[in-house]
């Protein structure tokens, strides 16, 4: 490429030759070929649309005006998921520095090219676009050439006019078509485009940290497509895609109420790796992060939170109110993945005890505040004071570990301190629980959608990956004779959760260690050399890691569904079963050997994440009937000549195609404020992309 262009740029220097394309180009090209966009760079005044600030007076105009993406707490702004503070635009960010080229030196530019691709082949060729300067008699936007030794190639953007979709005639528009080439009206070929803008604006150009603070936390939009003679949108015979940005961990998601054990996951897992490596000794605790800072965010005092987590189980054993079991973010009440998210952010997932103590030790800074405050915890507990409540499905070391400090044991004093002297083994008592209980999260939420046989069968090697979700849910439904089938229907009530009284006894299981892992427990300082036939072990000498890796890669591919499925029951006031062939796409997408997400960190350091799915009408259809932010009609010949060919793209939007260094020549800047009394009707910007293909080998310049 740089062959082709360097004659070209040496001669016109003082002008960008980006290797590039444009949102500008892109809408009427609609394709991803390599291409060459030549333009003069802006210098952008205080006036412009969108201040690119130089970094040299980035913190002078900070001082004076406040940062554009500090985020507006005010209530109307967290609880209006609608509520966009950057004005929507067609064009992007960096676009805003592309100033035009006046019309004469754009076609000097492009006829110097043409004499240089005219001798190339056709593998070899690249497109160039100039981006021109419209005038009052020549509204020329863009001009291009994309010929080779064979085919002599080119095409301009034209800007027509605004107006209304009532005035736009299709009908005239394919007959004048087809009078280009003397062809039948049945001969062209009809392609049409909209675009339907439901909520929010793209952050993918700010920085990780810029994201997660912005006013708004993704991007929801509807392409249609159909080839009917009309701009207004067939609702049945038109085909819809539904087009997301979610970026995940931003500062206003409730999906961060279970990100947040995520993120606490793999840092204590790094950790938990890092130790084995170096040694414990070689890695200073008051340093080793927990939890993710965020300076936007108040950190919450974990020291009196578990004050008060005390203090509550202590009046559930004297006053012998027993707290209801199973999930409370999850009930036969839930309608919406709001309604559950806002529970399990106030309220967490579940009344067990451990459960409640992950989430605190979760939001520890360091890993020195989570040891020193899990000694804390079970040293009350060991008083003897509170009878914490466990769910009996609950089957983490922690649980038991719980249970047992909480009727007496003679070696808790010495647990205590081998647990304070062993952070590994604090480490992966708390790691354990978090890990159980997000696996738990997920399958329950997802158990919403019907899809918590899937995301079970996820968590374990064994799961069955040959079937797809729509075959396994048909399985489900050929056992159940149609029921809805709930994995966790029989685990809501108290029966089936326990909680020790006085008399209680540790119940038995398969996974707790007995007397005979003594010489184990020995070995690490655990236990006395006296065995006391009256005691069993009340931990594990170690706690096997090496599936945790996997898993946490499989939490964060399920939470980018979830960031998706929450975002899209909000902005298109989906129900559960509008969502659920949603999930099943989503879970196809992001779930599987194929998927881009391979692990935690990759998500925090790469938050956004787009999806483009095909949907079914009826969901979107309240939006569909509404007008779309963008048409683009594309007409054509179905079958192309042999010695010339026309394509037409016309587009219709509301807002400008071009950044403002070419728009203000169309549509010049005004100051006066001009009092609405009446309602104008929806007016669209037309601009007209028409391209010639002449198949011959030709010697002449190219003229425009």
């Amino acid at each position: 490429m740089e062959k082709l262009i360097q004659p070209v740029k040496e001669v016109y220097s003082k002008f960008v030759f980006d290797k590039q394309t444009p949102s500008y180009v892109e809408i009427y090209t609609k394709n991803e070929t390599e291409a060459v966009i030549v333009y003069s760079k802006a210098k952008l005044t205080p006036a412009s649309t969108l201040q690119v600030t130089n970094e040299n007076n980035k913190s002078e105009e900070l001082d004076l005006t406040g940062s554009p993406l500090k985020l507006d707490l005010s209530l109307h702004t967290i609880l209006d998921e609608t509520f966009v503070n950057d004005e929507p635009q067609l064009w992007r960010k960096e676009e805003a520095q592309h100033a035009p080229i006046d019309i004469d030196t754009a076609r000097e530019i492009l006829n110097s090219y043409n004499q240089i691709t005219n001798k190339v082949t056709a593998e070899n060729a690249i497109p160039m676009w100039v981006l021109c300067k419209p005038s009052e008699t020549t509204r020329t936007l863009l001009m291009t050439i994309q010929s080779n030794e064979n085919q002599f190639d080119r095409g301009l953007v034209t800007y027509e006019g605004s107006m209304s979709l009532d005035e736009i005639d299709v009908d005239e528009m394919v007959s004048k078509f087809s009078e280009l080439d003397r062809r039948d009206e049945s001969d062209v070929s009809i392609s049409v485009e909209c675009k339907y803008a439901i909520s929010g604006v793209s952050y993918s150009s700010y920085t990780s940290e810029e994201q997660l603070i912005a006013p708004h936390g993704g991007l929801t939009e509807l392409t249609c497509q159909w080839s009917n003679k009309t701009l207004l949108t067939p609702f049945i015979s038109c085909s819809v895609h539904f087009v997301q940005e979610v970026i995940i961990g931003h500062i206003a998601s409730p999906c961060n109420a279970i990100w947040k054990s995520v993120c606490a996951l793999h840092n204590i897992n790094q950790l938990l790796v890092e130790m084995t490596s170096a040694g414990v000794t070689n890695i200073p605790l008051d340093k080793a992060f927990i939890r993710i800072n965020n300076p936007n965010i108040k950190q919450p005092n974990n020291s009196k939170r578990l004050t008060e987590l005390l203090n509550e189980t202590e009046m559930y054993t004297y006053t012998a109110e027993c707290p209801v079991g199973g999930c409370i973010c999850v009930t036969e009440d839930t309608t919406s993945l709001r309604q559950c998210m806002s529970v399990l952010s106030s309220q967490g997932s579940s009344n067990d005890f451990t459960y409640k103590l992950w989430d605190i030790l979760r939001d520890c800074e360091t890993a020195e505040e989570l040891v020193t405050l899990l000694i804390q915890a079970l040293k009350f507990i060991s008083s003897g004071k509170i009878r914490p409540f466990i769910d009996v499905n609950n089957k983490s070391y922690l649980s038991k570990l719980v249970l047992k400090l909480s009727r007496g044991h003679s070696q808790t004093s010495k647990v205590l301190k081998n647990l304070k002297s062993s952070p590994p083994q604090a480490l992966s008592l708390v790691g354990q629980v978090g890990i159980e209980k997000t696996m738990w999260e997920y399958t329950r939420i997802m158990s919403l959608l019907e899809h918590s046989f899937f995301i079970a069968g996820i968590w374990h090697s064994d799961t069955r990956s040959n079937e797809s979700i729509e075959q396994i849910n048909q399985t489900i439904q050929d056992m159940t004779m149609g029921d809805t089938l709930n994995p966790f229907e029989n685990l809501t009530s108290t029966e089936h959760s326990i909680r020790l009284d006085t008399e209680s006894v540790c119940i038995d299981d398969d996974n707790e260690l007995t007397v005979d892992d003594f010489t184990s427990l020995k070995k690490h300082g655990l236990v006395n050399e006296r065995k006391d036939i009256n005691e069993v072990p009340l931990i594990a000498d170690e706690i096997d890691i090496s599936p945790w890796k996997n898993l946490l890669m499989k939490f964060a591919q399920v939470h980018v569904c979830l960031e998706h499925l929450y975002r899209a029951e909000t902005c298109l006031r989906a129900d559960f079963v509008q969502l659920k062939p949603m999930a099943s796409k989503l879970l196809e997408s992001y779930v599987s050997e194929k998927s881009s997400i391979k692990t935690v960190g990759q998500l925090m350091n790469e938050p956004i994440h787009n999806i483009l799915i095909p949907i079914t009408n009826n969901i979107v259809q309240d939006q569909l009937k509404k007008p779309a932010a963008w048409y683009r009609l594309e007409l054509g010949f179905k079958e192309v000549s042999d010695v010339r060919n026309y394509k037409l793209v016309s587009v219709f939007s509301q807002l400008p195609a071009f950044p403002p260094q070419v728009w203000q020549h169309i549509e010049p800047p005004s100051d006066e404020v001009v009092e609405t009394t009446t309602v104008e009707e929806l007016k669209y910007h037309h601009t007209k992309y028409m391209f010639i293909s002449d198949k011959y080998s030709r010697k002449l310049d190219f003229l425009m």
